[in-house]
């Protein structure tokens, strides 16, 4: 039925009401303008809360360009918060089915929740702005991770890396961020998995002319990314946006060195001077400038030890810990014992070594003799193995002594957190970078301890005194967090439990 205006007293056609005709006129429009970027769409529907700077104009066109071309291989590497995530995981995904509503996308991260973050984003502005996309979701319950177009065979699996696909193929494979951090990416293990999973699981499930997309960091040379852009260079497009533009350090916008990239959350170059200050040169360059800082060569400078070092160990700490990597046969081979204290503005000090070759009995007493000596409350001992054996060695040394002090002892890591058992390097990542950047120092100096520290390189046996403060400085980070202190008034003594318990008159 044809529905016509009435006309006026002078026989001209009225006019239609404005709203209709805005309406009519804004709907046809955008189906003639259908955005045919990531970031056109980003635009039309995330308005003002998606800004579209230089880096994200180029994604989004890169991404584009992966969607509507068969068989693309596309890498990108972005500083974090700008962005690339939007782009390519939750604008892309919905550009590509709204482009066709048949297309099977599978979008992978280092966990599910990740994964469902951002299906649940892209779901979401279906769901919200299908009559302007011209698709709508399927009715049928659907697990967030997993949803399809209505009418057609398109739609999203999202899912964690590891976590298995069957049943399932890609035209659009899209990868965020598969590894967690660096101490997965330092680990050798952890790597191969990625790989594998990658090769003999992920790319079995591309169709032929499908498309690729990655987003990571770069923590680690031989990386996913970096495994890629070594055997198949010609493949693979590299789309890397450093925060910094740096001589060396490739730039998809070309930059002369020295100027910052305009950031999407306003970072200014200050900002990022700061943040590198702060993160140190490894995480520095792997999160914002997309190389990774190689472990090559030695992992410790002594400028890092020089330039953080403290006068003398604190005078009022939070916590002392003394840290133990036991010797493997109990025969006099090395065994690492360190103590280290939190002071109360979270710095981490290593006051002590007395690593040395002992037998069991000998490096349990040592430990013990330690923790009397610095006021140490706690003895944590590397246990990957023989847990319950390592404890036992401990309490029977410590029932010969008449402690000065309450000492416990506990094996590390927790129970339940056995990751990265042979791998030195990925379970020192978090020591290294804070002697990088001072929060963990050497109180006075340890002259063997430090020359056994700066000549530690990859590859190489872990020092058995480093192996013990990656386990004290680890008991004491995770206490810093979680410790309560109570301060009762020096003017009139009481007993804690009295002082709490007391009743407030007024």
């Amino acid at each position: 039925m044809t529905t016509t205006a009435t006309p006026d007293a002078d026989g001209h056609p009225a006019r239609w009401p404005r709203a209709l005709i805005d309406l009519d006129a804004l709907a046809a429009s955008r189906r003639r303008q259908r955005p045919t970027t990531p970031t056109a769409l980003g635009r039309r529907l995330l308005g003002t809360r998606y800004r579209t700077t230089p880096a994200v104009a180029l994604i989004g066109a890169a991404v584009a360009d992966a969607i509507s071309q068969p068989d693309a291989r596309l890498i990108v590497t972005v500083p974090p918060r700008e962005a690339k995530s939007t782009t390519v995981a939750v604008l892309g995904t919905v550009l590509a089915l709204a482009t066709d509503p048949d297309a099977e996308v599978i979008l992978a991260s280092y966990a599910d929740n990740l994964a469902h973050e951002h299906s649940a984003r892209a779901r979401a502005l279906i769901a919200e702005h299908g009559d302007d996309l011209g698709i709508r979701l399927a009715d049928e319950k659907t697990a967030v991770g997993r949803w399809r177009i209505a009418g057609h065979r398109g739609g999203l699996l999202a899912t964690g890396i590891m976590a298995g696909i069957t049943g399932k193929g890609a035209d659009l494979l899209i990868l965020d961020d598969i590894v967690k951090n660096a101490a997965e990416a330092d680990s050798d293990a952890h790597r191969r998995r990625v790989l594998a999973e990658f090769r003999g699981t992920l790319m079995t499930r591309v169709h032929p002319g499908g498309s690729v997309v990655i987003i990571g960091t770069r923590w680690h040379p031989d990386d996913l990314i970096g495994h890629l852009l070594a055997t198949e260079p010609e493949r693979w497009e590299h789309l890397n946006i450093p925060a910094v533009a740096e001589a060396g350090i490739p730039d998809a916008l070309h930059r002369p060195p020295g100027q910052t990239m305009t950031s999407t959350v306003g970072r200014s170059p200050e900002q990022f001077a700061d943040l590198r200050r702060s993160l140190g040169d490894r995480s520095w360059y792997a999160e914002f400038q997309g190389v990774p800082n190689s472990p090559e060569g030695n992992l410790i400078r002594s400028t890092w030890l020089d330039s953080w070092r403290l006068p003398s160990a604190p005078v009022a700490p939070a916590l002392t810990v003394v840290g133990v990597d036991p010797s493997d046969s109990g025969e006099g081979d090395a065994a690492g014992i360190v103590a280290a204290s939190l002071t109360r503005d979270g710095v981490v000090a290593v006051i002590a070594d007395q690593s040395a070759p002992m037998t069991s009995d000998q490096w349990a007493r040592a430990a013990i003799e330690l923790a009397m000596s610095t006021g140490a409350s706690e003895i944590a001992i590397e246990a990957f193995t023989a847990r319950a054996t390592y404890e036992r060695v401990v309490r029977e040394a410590m029932a010969r002594y008449d402690l000065p002090h309450p000492i416990r002892v506990t094996t590390w890591p927790p129970k339940g957190e056995g990751g990265n058992r042979g791998d030195a390097l990925a379970r020192s990542a978090a020591l290294l970078q804070a002697f990088e950047v001072g929060t963990c120092r050497i109180a006075g100096h340890l002259p063997e301890f430090e020359r056994r520290a700066v000549t530690w390189q990859a590859g190489t046996h872990q020092p058995d005194a480093l192996a013990a403060l990656v386990v004290a400085h680890d008991v004491l980070i995770r206490s810093a967090g979680s410790r309560l202190t109570f301060g009762v008034p020096v003017s009139d003594p009481v007993s804690l439990a009295a002082y709490l318990g007391r009743r407030v008159s007024g």
